[in-house]
């Protein structure tokens, strides 16, 4: 029977794992998508990156401060016109967790952590490839004076008013930022009344191993 309740405590334990579709839903010209989107010149893309990370204290924020050892949550926000220069209007990302801070500038974005930059601390570069920097390793983060977001710390919706590419810059500049929310066990639907199942089941084993008299 021990191996039994093992395995019970196992399966609970998953049922009250986070989930990974941290981008609950999306408004207006934000779409979300997989890692590494395409160019467009009408759409915002964003897309969940690494989940449940120990927040480094060498990472510097442009906006919010975290503290060291808070498990987070990592999405980037992409736009990367096709064309020189580009314009895109409203819309707005809702996420499971609070927002923690968002990291907008090229500085930040490129920065290394000891070795191990940005992008593998918090994205996927490992598994997907380099993300896009644009035909200067610097273009990317927030590069127009226009661009406008509207950040509100321990909200769980991001307000993009618009993000443009200055006229006359090189093609393959972008748009890019990072936002970091909290990392919560969140149930997967219909995990509570499993979880309860599973509890009433441990018992019924634990019964079961008890010696008759």
């Amino acid at each position: 029977m021990l191996k039994l309740r093992t395995a019970l405590v196992s399966f609970a334990l998953a049922a009250l794992s986070p989930v990974h579709a941290a981008v609950v839903s999306t408004t207006g010209t934000v779409v979300q998508t997989t890692p590494l989107p395409p160019e467009a010149d009408d759409i915002i893309y964003v897309f969940d990156e690494a989940q449940g990370v120990a927040f480094d204290p060498d990472q510097i924020l442009d906006f919010g401060v975290i503290a060291e050892g808070t498990l987070v949550n990592s999405h980037y926000v992409q736009f990367d016109p096709s064309t020189p220069s580009g314009f895109v209007g409203a819309g707005s990302i809702t996420f499971d967790g609070a927002i923690l801070g968002v990291i907008t500038t090229t500085s930040n974005l490129n920065m290394d952590l000891g070795g191990t930059t940005s992008d593998r601390y918090f994205g996927l570069e490992d598994l997907v490839g380099p993300y896009a920097l644009g035909n200067n390793p610097a273009a990317r983060g927030l590069g127009s004076p226009l661009d406008d977001l509207q950040v509100t710390l321990g909200s769980f919706t991001l307000v993009i008013d618009s993000l443009e590419i200055p006229t006359g810059s090189s093609a393959g500049n972008l748009d890019g930022f990072r936002v970091l929310t909290t990392a919560r066990p969140v149930p997967v639907p219909g995990a509570l009344p499993l979880f309860g199942a599973v509890l009433l089941g441990m018992g019924f084993a634990r019964r079961q191993a008890q010696p008759t008299v």
